[in-house]
């Protein structure tokens, strides 16, 4: 039991029921433990402490956990990041496979691609992300311009390619898209302009 409820308290309060078995608790702990109110149910194989904080982060880590396999993105995958841009931004967006049922918990932004692959997501904490290069990508579509500009800055500024941001923009391209072309159009603007004065790239992404 002491091993379960370290492993809430390292993963913002909440746990899978097959990660409770690992550790020790049997179903029926388990259903004693949400009689006793100590422990809830918010999905299907899904259990959360009642005395951990409900937290944005929790939020999305639960909406991961549901069916389906979706990954954190758009601006929560921002946020995650630790890039600027999202941080008033408290939706949890949540990218699926087309075909899939993810069933979340809580109120969820979901959207459906064809276009995952494992190359485009990472764990943080534990939590399935977007990758940075493919949530900036996408982000357009669901963010402003401005929000959208500083959080390709960011990325730039701690240390992400120009080059590997074009690539996995140029392969999330399609009609009626508008997040992929905004960052080729901001990244070849800047570059083109650092070219022909030599200002550093980030503060014409800023002033364009």
């Amino acid at each position: 039991m002491h091993s379960f409820f370290r492993y809430l308290r390292d993963h913002d309060g909440v746990a899978g029921s097959s990660v409770a078995r690992e550790l020790g608790v049997s179903w029926h702990r388990e259903r004693r433990l949400i009689e006793l109110g100590v422990l809830d149910r918010p999905a299907h194989r899904v259990l959360r402490s009642t005395t951990f904080p409900e937290t944005w982060k929790q939020r999305c880590r639960l909406a991961t956990m549901g069916p389906g396999n979706g990954v954190i993105s758009h601006a929560a995958a921002i946020r995650l990041h630790d890039l600027e841009g999202c941080d008033d931004d408290d939706r949890v967006h949540l990218l699926c496979r087309k075909g899939s049922w993810p069933g979340a918990p809580g109120d969820i932004v979901t959207h459906f691609t064809r276009g995952l692959s494992e190359d485009d997501v990472v764990e943080i904490d534990g939590i399935p992300v977007l990758s940075v290069p493919s949530t900036l990508a996408l982000l357009r579509a669901h963010a402003s311009e401005s929000a959208t500009a500083r959080a390709l800055i960011s990325a730039l500024r701690k240390g992400w390619s120009v080059t590997e941001i074009q690539r996995v923009a140029q392969r999330w391209q399609s009609r009626g898209r508008p997040g992929p072309s905004f960052v080729i159009q901001a990244l070849d603007r800047a570059q083109r302009e650092v070219s022909a004065s030599g200002v550093n790239r980030s503060k014409h992404l800023v002033s364009s």
